[in-house]
């Protein structure tokens, strides 16, 4: 996994090259993720890493990008959930700005569109 920091903030070191997040600051100042490769059980910890270091930063505005993602299980898109309120709890908000096909069906399958766009 490789990451950008937005601004300095060190983020985890790659846990599974499998998954790759690239963290950018946009201009509207939120910060996106990009998420490129296997999205799974043994990946997820990668982003729940890279999510704690941003909040942690003071990042609050994260948008989720999974076009790029190839594979997606059930239990990373229950752990995207969690993390969804996690953020939240921390005054912020967690948003998925795009999906590919892998992802969109496993959202579908499991019916997860309502609270995953909330």
């Amino acid at each position: 996994m490789r990451q950008k920091p937005p601004h300095g903030p060190h983020l985890a070191e790659p846990s599974d090259s499998r998954l790759v997040i690239d963290v950018t600051r946009t201009p509207d100042g939120s910060t996106a993720l990009l998420l490129t490769g296997e999205f799974d059980v043994h990946t997820v910890n990668s982003l729940c890493d890279t999510i704690v270091v941003l909040i942690e930063a003071g990042s609050r505005c994260l948008r989720l990008d999974l076009s790029g993602v190839t594979w997606c299980d059930n239990g990373s898109l229950y752990t995207l959930l969690g993390l969804k309120e996690a953020v939240l709890a921390a005054d912020g908000y967690l948003a998925l700005s795009s999906t590919g096909w892998p992802v969109a069906q496993a959202i579908a399958h499991n019916r997860l569109w309502r609270l995953l766009r909330r």
